[in-house]
This record gives structure tokens, C-alpha cells and sequence, in this order.
């Protein structure tokens, strides 16, 4: 009888492969941080978004841990929507936990609109995020974790979400430099952290409001699911990605289409109509759906994107279009390009901004001036000597002489031969020297303030 096989030696054994142990929380937003400086850029500031809540409050915890091993600076941003009794006290929770932690905390008060076309979780949602966004930051960070991730899902299910809707929130989101290092992580592991590390945290009462729709579905729909499906809320994360790497794939194919007919990579503020016109009717929405987003647009319904390509593929060439986007936004078709325009942009109170030798003057419709000394361009410098650079918007009857071989033309006029669109022509700034008119930016310099091509003259463009 053949004699049994010996059993593997110890040596053998301890050689084979044991299980990586799971890294800690820590070491997970630590991993993401490397890898995203790595894969972007260096990550210099950060800014966190600080509600005082359980996830928020741990996120905080952590990348203050964080910055013992990563030279970054930190700093929290608190939104009070005023919505609930307790938000004042929120806000002395917050700067009482910042203090405490050494973090600079910014309180940022919102009232929300009367009319709330977004509903009030919208509504406080978008102002939110406005408010973020215009941190002076590399990156605004925030704490959705894996079932935040499931119930955006659900939320946009419900509400007949296409492929970009339904990959719900990104880890990295480069167009509004977002990172939310926790969006793997469970609610359970957070939980589990706080309590490890023994911190504080307030709960907001609204929470348990199910008139909400994201509540309703955390309290009611999610509870069943997983009770039914053990891993449901890991699958539906597995799913959003798949949607996201979908969605890549819908980008991609936007760019190809847009330089393919335009020639071009300059498309960010405007759109070509003939590049639509050539695609199929998915590719054209496609592009316009990749143009909305790249502009930081919302993603507007089936029907108003329907709308707006139709009345873009089939009014005439001089047709006035304009087609309200959101309550801060409209569509404008000027000649065979479509805009995206703030609203009431034409409305401005008159102004005079005296120059005091600055690089940059942003204008009080939002416009920037830049302000640049070059040979042979410019005002000439000696004008500038003895008299004042002055900014002002139009009033009229102004008149204009860039070329010496040349009539002086009305400004009116020289505009309306131009191939500016007419709310921009309103909002064209324009430059004096003591009180006569010296330049129009992008457009040109009066004759008398012009230098020769050896000469430095002063540079200014509107951008």
C-alpha cells in the first residue's frame, strides 16, 4: 500500500500568503490625500466642511491627525441656514471644537429664497455649496461616506436620473476641486471611530424628519433593503461606479465630438452651433450635457434639454434665443454660437474706479481687467504721469479714434460692426485718461494715446 503523502513543512507553511490587515481609517485618507497630490497636484490648503454632525466631526478629527505626516493647511467652513431653533448653537459648537483643535473656522450665514424651486433640501444644498466653492482653497472636502453614496442613488432613481445622476458622487471631483475621502467608508465604521477616539457631535433634528426625501429613504426604504440584502448598500456603491466610469467614457466622447468640428480646444464660454447640428440627436445632447458641466451648470430636465436643442438647431441665424437655465443663468444665441449668461447682467449702476497701479481690478459685474506694461501695445506711459487712469461703464455718445487713417466712429456704432454679442456690449468697460476716452479693452487704443513699436505703453484686456 502506497504510504500517505508527508504534510507540508512549517517552513512551507509559514511562507504562505496571510491576509493584508485592513488599514485604518486614517491610513485610508492618507492613502487617498498621496495618491490625489500625486495624480493632480500638490495639495496645499484644505478646507473642510464642518456641520458639526458625527461624519463631518470625524473627517475633521482626521485630517487633523493627518497634517502630523502632510504639510497642508487646514480650515473648517460652517453654513447657518437658520433653518432650525439650534443652528446658533451649532455655530458655538463648531468654533468651540475648531478652538480646541487650533483650526480656523469660517461661519458663513444664508438666507434661503422665499420661492424655492429646488425645494428646501436643494435650495440649502446649492447655497451650500455656492458658499464652498468660493473658499480660497485647493481643496473643499467633505464627509459623504458609502451610505450617503446609496441614498443619492436611490434619490436620483427615484427622480429618472440618467447615467451622470445615477454615478451619484465622485471621490474626486476636479471642475469644483470636492474630494470626499470618505465615500467608501460605512456609516457603522465612522460611528466605530468617533466612539474609538471619543468625540462630540451634535444631531440635527431635521434628521428625523421623513417629509425630506433623502430622510425618508435613510429611515425607511434603506432599513428594508438591507435587511433583505446584506451587502446592498457596497452593491449600489459598485454600481455608481460603474455609472461614473460610464459617464468618463460619455466625456471622452463629448471632447472628440467638440474638437473634431470646431478645430478647437476653446469652447469653455461658448458653443459653436454647427458642431450640434452635425451630431446625431444623443451626441448632441451628450455635448451640451459636457458643456453644462464643465460650465458648473445643474443638469437641466429631459425636457429643457430637448427645448433648448431645438430652439438652438432650428431658429435662424439673427433669431434672439434666450432660455432660462437656472435662477442665476439663461442661454443666449447671438450669430451661430450659444452663451451661457448671468441673468440681469445688463442691469448696472454707473462707475468710476480710479487705477492705482494694480495688476488686476475685478469690476462690480463680475468682469476682470488685467493691467500689463509691454513694448509697442498700450497706453503710452507719459500720459499717465500727470493724470489718472479711470474705469468707467457706458453712458453714451462716447466717440472713438484707434485709427489715425479713420473717421471717428460713436462707440454705439464701432461696437455694432464688431462681433460682440449685444449684453456684452452693454458691460464693455471703458478706459479714460483724465476725462477723454484713451481705450476700449480688446478693442484698441484712441490714436493720440497710442506708443510707437520701441515704446512701453500699459496693456489692458478684459478677460
Amino acid at each position: 500500500m502506497a504510504s500517505l503523502k508527508k504534510p507540508l513543512s512549517n517552513k512551507i507553511l509559514a511562507s504562505t500568503p496571510k491576509k493584508s490587515k485592513p488599514l485604518s481609517l486614517l491610513d485610508e485618507v492618507e492613502k487617498g490625500f498621496v495618491s490625489l497630490s500625486t495624480s493632480h497636484k500638490k495639495m496645499k490648503s484644505m478646507t473642510v466642511a464642518l456641520s458639526g454632525g458625527i461624519d463631518s466631526v470625524v473627517l475633521l478629527h482626521l485630517l487633523h491627525q493627518l497634517q502630523k505626516t502632510q504639510n497642508f493647511t487646514l480650515k473648517a467652513s460652517h453654513v447657518h441656514h437658520g433653518l432650525s431653533k439650534n443652528a446658533d448653537k451649532w455655530v458655538k459648537f463648531c468654533e468651540k471644537l475648531c478652538t480646541k483643535l487650533s483650526i480656523p473656522l469660517d461661519v458663513n450665514y444664508i438666507k434661503l429664497p422665499q420661492k424655492k424651486s429646488l425645494g428646501i433640501e436643494g435650495e440649502a444644498r446649492q447655497l451650500r455649496y455656492e458658499k464652498l466653492l468660493k473658499s480660497k482653497t485647493d481643496l473643499v472636502v467633505l464627509a459623504h461616506h458609502e451610505d450617503d453614496q446609496a441614498e443619492t442613488f436611490l434619490l436620483q432613481l427615484i427622480r429618472g436620473a440618467g447615467v451622470k445622476g445615477l454615478s451619484s458622487m465622485a471621490h474626486f471631483d476636479d471642475t469644483r476641486r470636492l474630494w470626499r475621502p470618505l465615500l467608501n467608508t460605512s456609516r457603522i465604521d465612522i460611528e466605530s471611530y468617533a466612539k474609538k477616539h471619543k468625540l462630540k457631535w451634535i444631531e440635527d433634528e431635521s434628521n428625523q424628519n421623513i417629509d425630506f426625501d433623502r430622510n425618508f429613504i435613510r429611515s425607511k426604504i434603506l432599513p428594508i433593503l438591507k435587511k433583505r440584502f446584506n451587502h446592498i448598500v457596497k452593491v449600489i456603491s459598485r454600481s455608481s461606479s460603474h455609472l461614473a466610469e460610464a459617464q468618463h467614457l460619455l466625456d471622452d466622447l463629448a471632447q472628440i465630438d467638440l474638437k473634431s468640428y470646431l478645430k478647437s480646444d476653446n469652447y469653455k464660454h461658448k458653443l459653436k452651433v454647427k458642431a450640434l447640428d452635425k451630431l446625431s440627436l444623443s451626441r448632441a445632447k451628450n455635448v451640451l450635457r459636457y458643456w453644462l458641466e464643465i460650465n458648473a451648470q445643474l443638469m437641466p430636465s429631459k425636457d429643457l434639454l430637448d427645448e433648448l436643442l431645438r430652439q438652438v438647431l432650428t431658429a435662424k441665424k439673427d433669431a434672439t434665443i434666450k432660455i432660462y437655465l437656472s435662477k442665476f443663468y439663461e442661454i443666449r444665441r447671438y450669430q451661430d454660437e450659444i452663451y451661457i449668461v448671468p441673468k440681469n447682467k445688463n442691469i448696472q449702476k454707473k462707475y468710476e474706479i480710479i487705477w492705482s497701479g494694480e495688476s488686476e481690478i475685478i469690476l462690480p459685474n463680475g468682469q476682470k481687467l488685467t493691467f500689463k506694461k509691454v513694448k509697442g501695445r498700450g497706453i503710452h506711459l507719459k500720459f499717465l504721469r500727470d493724470q489718472k487712469l479711470k474705469i468707467r461703464n457706458r453712458q453714451g455718445g462716447e466717440s472713438f479714434k484707434p485709427d489715425s487713417k479713420r473717421p471717428t466712429k460713436k462707440i454705439k456704432q464701432l461696437l455694432q460692426e464688431s462681433d460682440l454679442p449685444p449684453w456684452e456690449r452693454e458691460n464693455l468697460p471703458l478706459i479714460f485718461v483724465g476725462n477723454e476716452l484713451a481705450a476700449l479693452p480688446n478693442f484698441g487704443v484712441d490714436q493720440k494715446y497710442q506708443v510707437k513699436p520701441q515704446e512701453i505703453g500699459l496693456k489692458i484686456e478684459l478677460t
